[in-house]
């Protein structure tokens, strides 16, 4: 689930500035280097369901890894025909892909 790069948090230290994921799937307080906590999982996971849904990422028709930063950070990714998906889907991977760490949902609320 975290590609393979991940790192470990604790009560003590339940937020870090390090960098570890890929990329495409990073959330913007990640890619601006701000310290960041568990909710980052959920931006990542928001974008692992645009790809599920899509059969593509939504970032890949970009050119080069700056560019996906750079939309990362100014963008929030989108389903391209979101009518095609139910309002529930809409509205989960709405409150995934919150910009804003603090609206972005937690995965106890996503499962309720």
């Amino acid at each position: 689930a975290d590609f393979g790069l991940s790192t470990q948090l604790t009560p003590e230290q339940s937020r870090t500035c390090s960098v570890v994921k890929t990329t495409w799937w990073m959330a913007p307080e990640v890619v601006m280097r701000q310290p960041y906590g568990p909710k980052v999982d959920i931006w990542s996971f928001g974008i692992v369901g645009i790809e599920m849904t899509e059969q593509e990422h939504p970032y890949w028709s970009e050119s080069s890894g700056t560019d996906k930063l750079m939309i990362a950070i100014k963008r929030t990714p989108w389903l391209r025909q979101p009518n095609r998906f139910s309002p529930c889907l809409r509205h989960f991977l709405s409150r995934c892909l919150q910009r804003d760490e603090a609206r972005r949902w937690s995965a106890k609320e996503l499962l309720q």
